[in-house]
């Protein structure tokens, strides 16, 4: 059985639950617990979340990597830098984040990769009113203007590997912003070692807002990702409210991809 640790404290008037820990030598908050998940959550507008999502940020690892061969830090995925060419309705190829041929860009070699290789995935900067127009003002992003989606379904999988290569690799912390969590048990994300479930955290409730999630753990080696977002597929003709909830997202944050021992 997995035991999350709970020392939370609300915080009403921002819409935050923050995890109490201390600092360690580097000014970072300390490791989990060996053999725990935390989970960290935040929820409303930028302006609420933004504090605590900087500080994953500096849990996650202080330096933003931007090129291969980085032994800790982080990396971070907000979507602004895919292409026109690769906009919603065309499709986001799945290894866009860490493609292998040495004449790709070094900040794309980020170590996340999308399973299957066939996943549909799109990438949207009107809000996805291509898909439907009834998508306007419907979600927020939360870095400037583009977010995220599978297409045809409301689960999608990461993996990671060491940027710029195929070798598996794993991670020891991950973080996601959804964008309009309006059911309380239909968006969450599912950390695996292996084949093994080691942590899970559903978003909280932000009605046309944001929703952040953080999974963190000190001796446990996180090598994919399952997300689910909302209940029911971004389509046209497919309204979210009632008994449906659309939900897309926005930035990725997770430490430096690693090579297994």
């Amino acid at each position: 059985m997995i035991h999350f640790v709970r020392k939370t404290v609300m915080i009403a008037a921002l819409g935050i639950v923050m995890i109490s820990c201390d600092d360690d030598d580097e000014g970072n908050p300390a490791d989990p617990q060996p053999g725990k998940i935390e989970v960290t959550q935040a929820y409303g507008d930028s302006s609420s979340i933004v504090g605590r999502v900087n500080q994953f940020r500096e849990q996650a690892g202080r330096t933003l990597n931007t090129a291969p061969g980085a032994s800790s830090g982080r990396r971070e995925i907000n979507w602004d830098g895919v292409p026109a060419e690769l906009i919603s309705p065309l499709l986001l190829p799945a290894d866009f984040f860490n493609p292998t041929v040495t004449s790709a860009p070094d900040a794309r070699k980020r170590g996340l990769v999308y399973f299957p290789s066939t996943a549909a995935l799109l990438v949207s900067d009107r809000n996805f009113t291509e898909v439907d127009t009834i998508f306007r003002g419907q979600f927020k992003a939360f870095s400037k203007n583009k977010l995220f989606s599978p297409r045809g379904t409301n689960i999608s999988e990461i993996r990671f590997q060491l940027p710029g290569s195929t070798t598996a690799a794993y991670v020891t912390s991950f973080g996601i912003i959804f964008s309009d969590v309006d059911n309380a048990d239909a968006t969450m994300i599912e950390a695996y070692e292996g084949n093994n479930l080691i942590g899970t955290a559903r978003a909280q409730v932000a009605d046309r807002n944001y929703s952040f999630v953080g999974l963190r753990t000190n001796s446990r080696r996180i090598t994919r990702i399952r997300i689910m977002a909302g209940n029911a597929n971004l389509a046209a003709g497919v309204q979210d409210g009632s008994a449906r909830d659309i939900v897309v997202m926005d930035d990725l944050i997770y430490s430096e991809p690693r090579a297994f021992n």
